[in-house]
C-alpha cells in the first residue's frame, strides 16, 4: 500500500523539523565549544581540537545543508525504491567531524546513532544493513587513517575495541529502528484499513439511518437532540442536531411519568398527528430516548392499502364464484321475460337484468384490478391510439360524433405502457366526461402534450359543471360514486392502472379535468 496513504508524511514531516533541530543544535555546540577553546588563557586548555580551515569548510557545508532542508523538507522525503541520501549525507558529515575530531576514540562517533536511526525511519525501516555497512566502512577508514598518522607504532588496544564498539552499536540501532518502523508502518497499514472500514460502516450506516421509512431523532433528558434523521427533518425543519427543543415535551412527560423503556402513543407534534415509537437507549451513559415516529396519515394510508389488497384477493375469488349463479339468474331472467306480459312484472324483471347488469360492471373492474401487476408495455403512438380509440368510443355512444375536439402540440406522443390499461383508463375518463358534461359540440376536450422530466400528459376537460369540493376528496376512493348506478370502482382502477404504468392520474380543478401523465418512450 502506498505510504503516503497511511499516514506516513505526517510522521516524516514531524521527524525532519526535529531533524533539523538536531542540526543546528550541533553545528551551534561544535563551533561554540571551538570558539572558546580558542579563548582560553590556560595554555593547555587551548590546545585546538579542530584544523581552523578544514573545521570551517564543513560548518559552511553542512549549514548549507541544513538551511535548504529547511527551505525544502520534502527532499528528504525519497521513494523507498533506494537508499535515503539525505540520511548518507548526515552519517558522512558526522564521520567528517569524527576524522577531525581526533578519530574514534574522540567521542564524536556516538552521534552517528542518531542519524542512523533517522536514516532507518526516513527508509520506513528498509535498507537497515546497507546504512549499517557504510557506516562500519567509515569507521574503518577513519581508524586506519588514525593508526596511520601514529605510523603503527602506537596501535592502540582502546582504539580498536572503540571502534568495534562503535560499529556493534551502529548495527544493533539500525536493527532495533528498522524492527520499530517496520511495525509502525504495518500498525500504520492496519489502521488505514481499519479507518476505511469504519468509514464504509459510517457510510451504511448513514444511509440506512437517512433512508428509513421513519423520522428518527435521539434526545437525552434535557431535549438536547443528539441524532436527527432526513425523514424527520422533513417533518420537523427546524430542528437541528446539537440543540434543545420543546417540540417532544409531550413524549418526554409521559417517559417521565410512566417510567417505560419502550412504549408507542399518538401525539400532535408541530401541527402534525404522529405515531411515536419510542426505546430508551440504556447502553449509552447518559440516558437517551430514541423516537422512531410516523405521520398517522401515512400509517393509515398503508393500513387502507394492505386492507384494499386483502380485499382485491378476496373479491378477485368471490367474482369467479359470482359469475356462474350470476349467468343462471340473467338466463332465467330472459326466459320468464318471454312468456310474461305483465307490466308490472316486465318492469321488475328490467330491474332484475339492470342490477344483474351493474353486478357484472363490478366484477369487471374488480378482474381489471386485480390485473394491473401483469404489464405488457410496449411504445405506444398516442396519435394513432387516439384515432382508434375515438371510433371505437362514437360507435358505442353514436351522440357523441361531433362533440369531442383534440389537441395535440407535438407529431412525436409516443409512451411506454400497457396498451389495454391505457385503453381501460381512456373509456373510464371518457365515460365520465360525456355523462357530466353538456352533451353538446364543446362537449369534450382532450389534450395531448409533452411535459418536462421524460413524460407526456393526456387531459380529458368537460364542459359540465365540475366536482365540488368536497367530492373531490374522496374521487379517487373505491366504491365512492354520486351516480345510482355507479360501482365506485371506475376512477380507483383508473389510478391504480396508471401508477403500475409508472403514471399518475389526478384531478384539476382549475380545468374541470382529469389528467393523466405516462412515462415518454425513450429514444422515441
Amino acid at each position: 500500500m502506498n505510504a503516503r496513504i497511511n499516514g506516513w508524511p505526517q510522521y516524516l514531516d514531524r521527524l525532519s523539523a526535529l531533524l533539523n533541530i538536531a542540526r543546528v543544535s550541533l553545528l551551534f555546540s561544535i563551533m561554540t565549544f571551538y570558539v572558546l577553546t580558542r579563548s582560553m588563557d590556560d595554555p593547555d586548555l587551548a590546545v585546538p581540537i579542530f584544523n581552523k580551515f578544514e573545521l570551517y569548510s564543513w560548518a559552511i557545508l553542512y549549514g548549507l545543508l541544513i538551511l535548504f532542508s529547511m527551505l525544502v523538507p520534502r527532499w528528504q522525503n525519497q521513494p523507498d525504491a533506494l537508499p535515503n541520501v539525505n540520511a548518507v549525507v548526515d552519517i558522512t558529515m558526522i564521520a567528517w567531524l569524527m576524522s577531525m575530531g581526533g578519530g574514534v576514540d574522540s567521542g564524536f562517533g556516538i552521534l552517528l546513532l542518531p542519524f542512523v536511526g533517522s536514516a532507518c525511519l526516513f527508509s520506513r525501516g528498509r535498507y537497515p544493513m546497507i546504512y549499517a555497512g557504510y557506516v562500519t566502512l567509515l569507521i574503518i577508514i577513519i581508524t586506519w587513517l588514525q593508526i596511520s598518522r601514529d605510523d603503527f607504532e602506537n596501535i592502540s588496544m582502546r582504539v580498536c575495541t572503540i571502534a568495534i564498539m562503535l560499529i556493534a552499536a551502529v548495527y544493533f540501532v539500525a536493527g532495533l529502528t528498522a524492527y520499530v518502523a517496520t511495525s509502525l508502518a504495518r500498525s500504520q497499514i492496519l489502521q488505514y484499513q481499519q479507518s476505511q472500514m469504519l468509514d464504509s460502516y459510517r457510510h451504511l450506516l448513514d444511509r440506512a439511518f437517512n433512508y428509513v421509512q421513519e423520522g428518527v431523532v435521539v434526545l437525552d433528558e434535557s431535549g438536547l437532540v443528539w441524532l436527527i434523521n432526513r425523514k424527520a427533518q422533513n417533518y420537523f425543519p427546524m430542528l437541528v442536531a446539537d440543540t434543545r427543543t420543546a417540540l417532544f415535551r409531550q413524549v418526554m412527560h409521559y417517559w417521565h411519568t410512566e417510567q417505560k423503556n419502550i412504549f408507542e402513543m399518538n401525539c400532535t407534534l408541530n401541527g402534525w398527528p404522529m405515531r411515536v415509537h419510542a426505546r430508551l437507549l440504556q447502553e449509552a451513559n447518559t440516558p437517551l430516548l430514541m423516537l422512531s415516529m410516523r405521520s398517522r396519515t401515512e400509517v393509515d394510508q398503508e393500513a387502507m392499502a394492505i386492507k384494499l389488497a386483502s380485499l382485491g384477493q378476496l373479491t378477485a375469488n368471490l367474482a369467479h364464484e359470482i359469475r356462474n349463479p350470476m349467468s343462471a339468474v340473467r338466463q332465467a331472467n330472459e326466459l320468464l321475460q318471454e312468456e310474461e306480459h305483465d307490466p308490472v312484472r316486465l318492469k321488475l324483471f328490467h330491474i332484475v337484468d339492470n342490477n344483474i347488469g351493474r353486478i357484472d360492471k363490478m366484477l369487471e373492474d374488480i378482474s381489471m384490478l386485480n390485473k394491473r401487476d401483469k404489464k405488457n408495455k410496449q411504445a405506444i403512438d398516442l396519435r394513432i391510439f387516439w384515432s382508434a380509440f375515438v371510433q371505437e368510443f362514437v360507435l358505442i355512444k353514436p351522440q357523441a360524433v361531433n362533440c369531442i375536439q383534440l389537441e395535440v402540440d407535438s407529431a412525436h406522443l409516443i409512451v411506454w405502457c400497457d396498451s389495454v390499461h391505457l385503453q381501460q383508463i381512456m373509456w373510464n375518463l371518457m365515460n365520465n366526461a360525456w355523462r357530466h358534461s353538456l352533451q353538446d359540440k364543446q362537449a369534450i376536450r382532450v389534450v395531448i402534450q409533452k411535459q418536462a422530466q421524460q413524460q407526456i400528459s393526456i387531459t380529458v376537460i368537460d364542459n359540465g359543471a365540475g366536482v365540488s369540493a368536497e367530492n373531490q376528496l374522496h374521487l379517487f376512493e373505491p366504491f365512492f360514486t354520486t351516480e345510482a348506478s355507479g360501482t365506485g370502482l371506475g376512477l380507483y382502477v383508473a389510478r391504480e392502472l396508471a401508477q403500475a404504468n409508472h403514471g399518475q392520474l389526478n384531478y384539476r380543478p382549475q380545468l374541470n379535468g382529469f389528467e393523466l401523465t405516462l412515462p415518454r418512450m425513450v429514444n422515441e
